[in-house]
């Protein structure tokens, strides 16, 4: 990472060495999955991340009264980039030694990286682009998982990757948080960001006055962003949150539409500028909060397909709107509007909600 460019370098590695590391994912997902058990929902979990979503806001609506909670959310700064490989394949040749000479062959030694005329040596970290990092960075870190788990008595403990959401009683999350920073840097180079969320009140008193928590971790008060979605029992700050991401939908949606090529608009409309991009947001928003969203969006998606349809703004009323709204295989464009799209996002929403 380039900060003063904020340009982020990407490597990838090529097709036959993507296809067997898939290969040996596939061999061990399974078995992964349960050795990684209840707290890690990056490997092997469909809808990982709206799983520990919906499971904040449900506590927070349930316990949101109590004083003596307090919300901690964990995030290694650059640590895909930085984890010790020699700690890594022992973790591997112990748990998983059906892969490991996969993996060493990926990992016992420096990759070179070609830029222009310059021989780069990468010998830190899982690669960016091998379908291994996610499952490798999981196992490297699962010790100090289990540890927190095993040494403090939580009421909500879930990883997603290097993105880690504690809450509990407020002395159980300070603990944790010790932990975090005594065992974390044998295995990453810590340097996180952290926010706190007190339940009950913006701050509990004597937390920071008494060092219970360092002076330098951020304590929102109306909510905060957990893996792209919002947490807070406002109804405001959820709303203001969806509403930025549908500002820089329709935003990319402004700028495909200066290639002034009504084919390519349309394929990219449909695949990755329109509502597409929203889905995780309207998986993990209630309903009732992105009916404002909604409108903002669809008004400017009509707008759009008005002038890629007709060109001249003419003849393109209700009806027309409509068929050009509907899936492809009968007969329209397949290019949907938040509106209805949100009636089925909604019931993965109830699912997601409800599973035991």
């Amino acid at each position: 990472m380039l900060p003063a460019l904020r340009l982020r370098s990407i490597v990838v590695g090529t097709i036959w060495r993507r296809l067997c590391s898939k290969l040996a994912v596939t061999s061990v997902n399974k078995e992964m999955t349960v050795y990684l058990g209840n707290h890690q929902f990056g490997v092997g979990i469909p809808c990982g991340a709206e799983g520990i979503l919906h499971s904040v806001n449900r506590l927070i609506e349930l316990k949101g009264d109590q004083n003596n909670l307090t919300m901690l959310l964990v995030d290694f700064t650059n640590s895909f980039n930085l984890v010790d490989r020699t700690i890594l394949l022992a973790e591997v040749r112990i748990r998983r030694p059906s892969i490991i000479k996969w993996v060493e062959l990926c990992y016992s030694r420096p990759a070179r990286l070609y830029y222009n005329e310059f021989i780069l040596s990468s010998s830190k970290g899982v690669q960016q682009g091998d379908p291994l990092w996610t499952l490798l960075f999981a196992l490297i870190l699962h010790p100090l998982v289990n540890k927190i788990a095993t040494q403090c008595k939580l009421q909500l403990y879930a990883w997603y990757l290097d993105d880690n959401t504690i809450i509990g009683d407020t002395s159980e999350v300070a603990k944790a948080l010790n932990i975090i920073q005594a065992e974390g840097s044998s295995v990453v180079y810590i340097s996180t960001s952290i926010k706190r969320r007190s339940f009950g009140h913006p701050l509990i008193p004597g937390c920071l006055e008494d060092g219970v928590f360092p002076r330098n971790i951020s304590s929102p008060a109306l909510g905060v962003k957990l893996l792209g979605g919002p947490v807070s029992l406002n109804h405001q700050y959820c709303n203001d949150i969806v509403l930025s991401h549908v500002d820089k939908t329709i935003h990319l949606m402004n700028a495909v539409k200066s290639l002034k090529d009504p084919q390519s608009e349309l394929l990219l409309l449909r695949n990755c500028t329109g509502v597409s991009r929203l889905c995780f947001t309207m998986c993990t928003t209630r309903p009732k909060k992105l009916q404002a969203a909604a409108m903002r969006l669809d008004q400017h998606l009509l707008q759009y397909l008005q002038q890629l349809i007709t060109g001249d703004d003419v003849g393109f009323g209700p009806v027309q709107q409509r068929f050009a709204t509907l899936p492809i295989r009968d007969g329209g464009l397949g290019v949907y509007t938040m509106a209805s799209t949100s009636l089925f996002t909604s019931l993965q929403f109830v699912t997601l909600l409800f599973q035991p």
